[in-house]
């Protein structure tokens, strides 16, 4: 039996999220220029991009960290690399939520904290360092002011603008599982201001705006993000159809009516 009434598709995230990262796109768009955008590099986690051997050393974060400066166009000689121990409490099978990173300026340098437990985690290092060097595009260069209520939201948005944000929106959620002889544990943290279906829809727009369907990185994004930008952009194209046709129907206000 044919399906004759298909459902629309629906956008994965609420009308006022969706109308900020909008508003907000464009103003990226404004700011850094859509021939930035459309020639960025996607940065995915192999290693053609983040050739030099990890070991987890702070040495080794140094160099990571040059690496995204490059890909965030950012001179590396303007950053400084510091770290820190966040003391939030993690217990075993409950959920944590700490800082990852901090951003300070000052004396013509911008510098960049990492709570140290990001060393065992090269996935989320790079997350934290283009969260941290977004902050530097934003505040440091005057972009935005300190006051901006959406600052952090803003520059996890600036990380799929700039090609980061695989690694970015991968991080939202870390999942860490142990097992000793009988004993099992995990541990769960969050990260980030932008959740997975603000994510995906971030990333539609990003494939729109650079005319691909996202086919060489999509398989790089976790599972509920790819999703959601599976949806995204089966929304946007119905609404770029329902505007046309729209448009079609409209009449032709010139023409003679007698």
């Amino acid at each position: 039996m044919l399906n004759w009434f298909r459902a629309k598709p629906q956008c994965p995230i609420d009308h006022p999220t969706r109308q900020w990262i909008d508003g907000r796109w464009q103003w990226l768009e404004q700011q850094f220029g859509l021939p930035r955008l459309r020639s960025v590099a996607v940065v995915l986690p192999q290693p053609q991009f983040f050739p030099e051997r990890y070991r987890g050393t702070e040495e080794d974060a140094r160099k990571m960290l040059d690496r995204v400066c490059r890909y965030m166009e950012i001179d590396p000689d303007t950053v400084e690399l510091a770290f820190y121990e966040d003391n939030t409490p993690a217990y075993e099978g409950h959920w944590r939520e700490g800082t990852a990173g901090l951003y300070q300026a000052g004396g013509g340098k911008f510098r960049i904290w990492i709570e140290v437990s990001n060393l065992d985690d090269p996935l989320a290092m790079v997350a934290t360092m283009a969260h941290e060097l977004g902050h530097v595009h934003l505040l440091g260069h005057g972009r935005i002011s300190g006051d901006a209520t959406d600052q952090e939201p803003l520059t996890d948005l600036l990380t799929v603008f700039l090609g980061l944000g695989v690694f970015t929106a991968n991080s939202v959620v870390r999942e860490q599982y142990w097992h000793s002889g009988n004993y099992y544990g995990w541990k769960m943290g969050r990260r980030g201001y932008l959740g997975m279906p603000q994510y995906g829809y971030s990333f539609a727009r990003f494939a729109r705006a650079r005319g691909e369907d996202g086919g060489k990185w999509l398989s790089e994004l976790r599972l509920d993000v790819r999703t959601a930008f599976k949806q995204s952009m089966g929304f946007l194209q119905a609404e770029d159809c329902s505007q046309t046709e729209a448009g079609r129907a409209e009449p032709d206000v010139g023409a003679d009516s007698r």
